[in-house]
């Protein structure tokens, strides 16, 4: 499986890690795909077919796993210090590579799928 890191910081070990994101987005995925075939009348649980289905489909899984959320969060500054600081977490590393992300989901989840 391709993999895409983001930087995370782990509490337990104190220390910035690499976190890949694609496992998660491909089992959310397969879990979309059960749902819409147990309750295929139901239109939020569309599987997504075309390049911007999936980008939409990424960019929603992504909010509701890493947006905001504090173990998922870090804290750039600037060196030397100018007191420049910037809060990221890994949705906002995942929305900067939306594209590429979303063509890694793609390969991995559906390899015929193409727009």
């Amino acid at each position: 499986m391709k993999s895409f890191n983001v930087i995370n910081f782990n509490f337990n070990a104190k220390r910035f890690e690499p976190y890949d994101v694609i496992p998660y987005l491909v089992r959310a995925y397969q879990e979309r795909v059960v749902l819409h075939e147990k309750y295929p009348d139901e239109d939020t649980l569309k599987v997504p077919t075309t390049f911007n289905e999936f980008k939409q489909f990424v960019k929603d899984r992504a909010q509701y796993q890493f947006w905001a959320r504090c173990e998922y969060e870090i804290i750039l500054v600037d060196w030397p210090c100018q007191k420049v600081e910037d809060k990221w977490d890994v949705y906002d590393q995942i929305m900067m590579n939306l594209d590429i992300i979303t063509q890694i989901v793609m390969e991995e989840t559906v390899p015929c799928v193409t727009e």
